[in-house]
C-alpha cells in the first residue's frame, strides 16, 4: 500500500525540480547520483515513485520517493538464484503496482530458468518455468519475455501469469530474431518494440511491430517474423533496457562492442520513433538531433548502461553496477500537478481496463 508519507516526499522531491524547461530530449541534465544496495543486479519504479531493486533473492525498496536510501522488503520463497550481480535478470513492476515479475536468469544451474510473480504487500506467489532475458507488462495478466537458446534464434513470448506455474501458457508471438535477445517494451497503442541483442552484423537493430502483427499468434497463427517483419526504428547499442519516458522518446542501454558503440545510453526523439514505426526508416545514430548519447561516467570507456524512467519524478535514470545517475528535465511548478493529476487518471483507467 503507497503510504502518504511516500505521496508526500515524491511530491516535494519533484518540486525541488521545477523550473523552466525545453522538451525533455533536450533538456534532460544530470542532477544527482545515488547507490541502490550492495550486490543489486535490477531495478524498476513502484507506482508511488519509489525504487524496487533485487539483491540476490532479496526484494529491496526506496524507503520514500527521492530518498535514496533502502530497506529490504522480503525475500522472495524458493527462490533459485546464484548469487551475485547477475542474480536476477530483471524485476517489473505490473501496471497496477501491486505485484513484481522477476527473471532468475536460469538458476544455480543455468538450465533452471524461472520468471516469478509476486505480490508486493505479501511476497505470496509462483515461479512459471520459462526462458527469460528481459521483461514487460502488456497489462496487469500477461508478461512479454525475450527470450533465446545457444546457437538458435531468439523470440519474444507472452507469458499468462494466471495460468499453470510447471506449464505455462506462453506462446511465441515474435520469433526469428536472427541474435541474442534485448529489452523490450509497449507503447500505449500497444506496439511492441524488441531488438536484436547480440549478432555480428545486427546488434542493436530495434523493431516496432503492430498490435496486428503480433497478437494473431495468440489465436494460434504464426508468431511474427523478425527479420522479414516489423519497422526499423534504429540499430543503436545492444537495443537493451528499451523504454518510454512521459514524452514518448525512447531509452536504450546496453553496448555493441563488435561495432565500437558502447559506453554510453541512448535516447530517440519521439518524433522519430513515431515516422520510422510508420515506416519512414530508422532513426539516425549519428544525428544529434534524432537520437541524443548519454554518459554521465565519462572516466570510464567500458559502461554498459542499464536504463529506466520514473514517471512519477520525471527522472531518467543510468545505472552502471549499483550506481544510478538521474537525469531530469524540470518542469514549471503549475505542470507539475496537471502531470500527476493526468497520472493518477491514466492509473485508475489502465487498472479499469485490465480488469474489465
Amino acid at each position: 500500500m503507497v503510504s502518504r508519507c511516500s505521496i508526500l516526499s515524491g511530491l516535494v522531491f519533484f518540486m525541488g525540480a521545477a523550473g523552466a524547461r525545453a522538451d525533455a530530449f533536450s533538456a534532460y541534465a544530470v542532477q544527482r547520483s545515488f547507490q541502490l544496495p550492495a550486490g543489486a543486479s535490477s531495478f524498476d519504479v513502484l507506482a508511488d515513485g519509489r525504487i524496487v531493486t533485487m539483491v540476490d533473492a532479496n526484494v529491496y525498496t526506496e524507503n520514500a520517493t527521492g530518498s535514496a536510501t533502502f530497506g529490504m522488503l522480503g525475500t522472495l520463497p524458493d527462490a533459485d538464484v546464484v548469487p551475485g550481480a547477475y542474480a536476477t535478470g530483471f524485476v517489473r513492476v505490473s501496471p497496477d503496482g501491486t505485484r513484481i515479475a522477476v527473471g532468475n536468469n536460469g538458476g544455480a544451474t543455468f538450465d533452471h530458468p524461472q520468471v516469478g510473480v509476486f505480490a508486493l504487500d505479501t511476497l505470496a506467489g509462483s515461479w512459471f518455468t520459462a526462458a527469460h532475458y528481459d521483461a514487460a507488462w502488456l497489462d496487469n495478466r500477461s508478461l512479454a519475455l525475450t527470450a533465446g537458446d545457444f546457437s538458435e534464434p531468439s523470440r519474444v513470448t507472452l507469458l499468462d501469469t494466471q495460468s499453470a506455474p510447471g506449464s505455462p501458457t506462453n506462446p511465441t508471438i515474435i520469433a526469428n530474431i536472427d541474435g541474442g535477445s534485448a529489452g523490450i517494451t509497449f507503447d500505449a497503442a500497444g506496439y511492441l518494440y524488441t531488438g536484436n541483442g547480440f549478432d555480428f552484423d545486427d546488434t542493436g537493430v530495434i523493431k516496432a511491430f503492430s498490435p496486428a502483427a503480433w497478437q494473431p499468434a495468440l489465436s494460434g497463427a504464426s508468431p511474427a517474423d523478425f527479420e522479414a517483419a516489423g519497422d526499423l526504428i534504429a540499430e543503436v547499442l545492444s537495443a537493451g533496457a528499451l523504454g518510454f519516458d512521459a514524452e514518448g522518446n525512447l531509452h536504450v542501454g546496453g553496448g555493441d562492442f563488435a561495432e565500437d558503440e558502447s559506453d554510453f545510453a541512448a535516447l530517440i526523439r519521439a518524433n522519430d520513433v513515431l515516422a520510422a514505426r510508420a515506416g519512414g526508416g530508422g532513426a539516425d545514430v549519428n544525428n544529434p538531433t534524432q537520437v541524443r548519447r548519454f554518459d554521465p561516467d565519462s572516466g570510464n570507456p567500458f559502461n554498459f548502461y542499464d536504463v529506466n524512467f520514473n514517471p512519477v519524478t520525471g527522472e531518467l535514470y543510468l545505472r552502471e553496477g549499483t550506481t544510478v545517475y538521474s537525469y531530469v528535465a524540470p518542469e514549471p511548478s503549475g505542470a507539475l500537478f496537471g502531470a500527476l493529476g493526468a497520472l493518477a487518471v491514466m492509473r485508475r483507467r489502465s487498472q479499469t481496463r485490465s480488469a474489465a
